[in-house]
């Protein structure tokens, strides 16, 4: 059990570090813990382009067409799922193409071509080196210690995909529920 007075040290030391004070200082530490975004609180993250996002913002908006406030929620909730699912097929297909790329035996390359006579073989593609189309996908390899990778990835697709399916069905449901109210409305 601590003494009374390092219970008083504790707490003078604590007064001395209580985080950033400035909004830019709030800012900056706000994206630490965001890696590659798949369960970030912001829709966007650094790689990824604003103008991307709100274009496909809308146009799901316009086709969710949201009439309460409980349903803007949840429509918006179904456009920031779907942007990560979206962002968890890229990670996937990068960290392949890392994971290939920095296989000296790459094992993909070796199924592909003993899946073809070698006249029919598909045209080998060049290795552009170009690393920062992979980022994402290194970054996921090299934090999921590259042998799980594959299998964490899955995890977080699954998961996204599970919270978008249950939001999509009670935003229907919430849809249905208005209809039928108009609709009892119009007849009475």
């Amino acid at each position: 059990m601590a003494t009374q007075a390092k219970i008083i040290s504790n707490r003078l030391n604590a007064k001395k570090s209580t985080g950033p004070r400035t909004p830019q200082g709030k800012e900056i530490v706000s994206q630490n813990a965001v890696k590659y975004g798949l369960t970030a609180a912001n829709d966007i993250i650094s790689s990824e382009s604003r103008p991307d996002f709100e274009l496909y913002r809308d146009k799901m908006l316009d086709e969710l067409a949201p009439q309460s406030p409980l349903e803007s929620m949840l429509a918006e909730r179904v456009v920031s799922l779907s942007w990560r699912l979206k962002r968890i097929r890229r990670i996937q297909n990068q960290a392949i193409d890392a994971l290939s790329r920095d296989n000296g035996n790459n094992l993909f390359k070796k199924l592909t071509q003993s899946l073809f006579p070698k006249a029919l073989q598909p045209p080998q593609a060049e290795d552009s080196g170009d690393d920062a189309s992979l980022a994402l996908g290194r970054l996921a390899v090299k934090d999921f210690s590259n042998a799980r990778v594959l299998e964490r990835l899955l995890m977080y697709e699954r998961r996204i995909e599970n919270s978008l399916y249950k939001t999509i069905l009670e935003l229907q449901r919430l849809n249905l529920i208005h209809k039928y109210n108009d609709i009892q409305q119009f007849t009475s």
